[in-house]
């Protein structure tokens, strides 16, 4: 058995810290990190891979971490970083790996433990959603380029796509245009990873959590309300998500 390296306090610290929990009282502070895990991983180890059943999120106590679809590398996190939170909402299976860049001291959290322990503290789904409102606010700028980008790159294929047919004698500009299809293919793969990854799967746990809210008997009217009007915009946000990948994917079996 592995002996602990981090005090309660030293965990009640980090704990209070994350934005999801900062609302916490001592008393919850005290016990969430009680019913926390540490886990050590050595350099290059695999926390968790894209497709593995998940049920539990991490805090990245120290070390550094990638989160990466393959050799496509999404990001990099370090001590104080939070990953895998979603795993505590839904039952979806990852969406992509992680794998450490060096030894790692990870604090984790199980979902069969944090259910139990948001129905005491109710406060903890709602930091979770306003987390994920944040985050989609922050990604408006992403989701706009994305759109501009994706609509530009299928243009672009269309229309190499029909100068490839009509150019086939043309070997040397033949080649040099197939290669700019297949990095705009790669370009458009990438793009689509994002858009499942950055935006569709917090988008999914944040209209889960705000269902949830709204079945709280216990909410007051004007928070219902807000809730309401996100779950609403969160519907849009998710049908415009799900046209373009139905559209990638007719694409793709074309």
């Amino acid at each position: 058995m592995i002996e602990e390296q981090l005090s309660q306090s030293e965990r009640i610290n980090l704990i209070k810290k994350i934005p999801v929990f900062s609302n916490l009282n001592y008393d919850a502070l005290n016990e969430l990190a009680g019913i926390m895990t540490e886990r050590q991983a050595g350099s290059q180890e695999p926390v968790f891979k894209k497709g593995d059943d998940g049920a539990e999120m991490f805090i990245l106590v120290d070390g550094e971490v990638r989160i990466h679809d393959g050799n496509h590398v999404h990001a990099r996190l370090k001590s104080g970083d939070v990953f895998g939170e979603f795993a505590l909402i839904d039952n979806e299976k990852r969406s992509a790996s992680v794998t450490t860049e060096k030894p790692c001291l990870l604090l984790q959290l199980d979902r069969k433990n944090i259910m139990p322990f948001i129905e005491r503290y109710p406060a903890v789904l709602m930091g979770m959603l306003q987390t994920q409102i944040k985050r989609m606010r922050d990604m408006n700028e992403l989701e706009d380029k994305l759109s501009k980008s994706y609509i530009k790159i299928t243009k672009q294929k269309e229309e190499i796509e029909v100068q490839n047919s009509a150019i086939s004698e043309q070997k040397y500009l033949l080649e040099e245009q197939n290669a700019q299809l297949t990095e705009l293919n790669e370009q458009k793969r990438q793009l689509m990873s994002v858009l499942i990854h950055g935006l569709k799967n917090p988008l999914t746990s944040a209209m889960m959590m705000a269902d949830m809210l709204d079945q709280d008997p216990e909410i007051k009217a004007d928070a219902r309300e807000y809730v309401s009007i996100l779950k609403q915009s969160m519907l849009r946000m998710d049908d415009v998500f799900n046209q373009i990948i139905r559209s990638n994917q007719k694409e793709e079996a074309e």
